[in-house]
């Protein structure tokens, strides 16, 4: 690849990288509005280990309830909002069936800022979400941040010994679990409204169609026997139906299509932007609440089944 070491071509490339943030920003505000979440966590979400996690020169907090390992474990991987309280509030509402791992991958720990997540994303932050490239100019393969997911999921994996593990990914983390399917206790996947790769105000089919993984990571993944379930809702054009498309194509039978029609929170036949199925749509009033909250309720029961099968645990209640 070429490098721009030219003062001229640094500034150019970056003056351009900044116009492209801004106008996907816009797109973003219109196809995926991350509006203010509801939800307060009530419970200490503490360091789940001795210290932050690290891999080569990747570090980063994993947080739980320290609540111990009896029940089957589950990573929750945050959206573009950050480990927001929404997010944590939704986290202590799985605590009930599910011991729950939550890393904080940008921003701060129970604050909402979508800021944090783009800066991570187009500035290649600490986690370097941006699939490799330089100055904003995208290269093939899965973003770096999997490999240091990949340890985590082995400390989890240590810690609870013969139990599976379920996983869930949101939004620009959304597709993520599916490259950790290299783990063999990784039994069950969440793919919600998956919107890598960021292409915002351009994009192709391909970019329509691609998940944001690499070509191996993909291969791995085929080759796993774990399920998977997919969610979106059918209007949002940043998780465009393609990907469900190719979620189907990929993994046939292994593949739950979750997708939420737009009769369920249009009634009116009124468009509605909505994006985050699990997390932001959750309300108490509004047309995405009930949805959300179907949404959350079958997700539950994809992992009770799911990890109990696999890992003969009890499902709670």
């Amino acid at each position: 690849m070429t490098t721009l070491h030219h003062p001229f071509l640094q500034s150019l490339a970056t003056l351009l990288l900044l116009l492209q943030v801004g106008c996907g920003a816009a797109q973003l505000g219109m196809c995926a509005p991350h509006t203010k979440e509801e939800g307060t966590p009530h419970q200490n979400w503490v360091e789940c280990f001795e210290q932050p996690v690290s891999y080569r020169e990747v570090t980063h907090s994993v947080f739980c309830l320290n609540d111990g390992s009896s029940k089957p474990p589950v990573l929750l991987l945050h959206e573009m909002t950050g480990l927001s309280p929404g997010t944590l509030a939704y986290a202590e509402e799985l605590s009930k069936d599910f011991t729950v791992y939550v890393p904080l991958l940008f921003g701060e720990k129970g604050r909402f800022s979508p800021a944090s997540g783009l800066w991570a994303y187009w500035f290649r932050g600490l986690i370097d979400f941006f699939p490799g490239g330089e100055w904003g100019i995208p290269s093939q393969g899965s973003p770096p941040v999997i490999s240091w997911l990949r340890t985590v999921v082995q400390a989890v994996g240590e810690r609870h010994g013969a139990q599976t593990i379920g996983i869930i990914g949101n939004c620009m983390t959304g597709p993520l679990p599916l490259a950790l399917l290299d783990h063999p206790r990784v039994t069950a996947v969440v793919v919600a409204q998956p919107a890598l790769p960021m292409r915002f105000w351009w994009s192709t089919d391909s970019d329509r169609e691609s998940l944001g993984l690499s070509t191996e990571d993909l291969q791995i993944a085929r080759q796993s026997m774990a399920k998977i379930y997919g969610l979106r809702f059918e209007t949002d054009c940043m998780a465009d139906r393609a990907k469900q498309q190719t979620l189907r194509r990929e993994f046939g039978d292994r593949f739950r299509d979750g997708e939420i029609p737009a009769r369920d929170y249009q009634p009116d036949g009124k468009p509605i932007n909505a994006h985050s199925t699990l997390i932001g749509s959750w309300k108490q009033e509004g047309p995405t609440g009930q949805p959300s909250r179907d949404a959350r309720a079958q997700v539950r029961l994809f992992f009770l089944t799911e990890l109990e099968d696999h890992g003969h645990v009890s499902s709670g209640q």
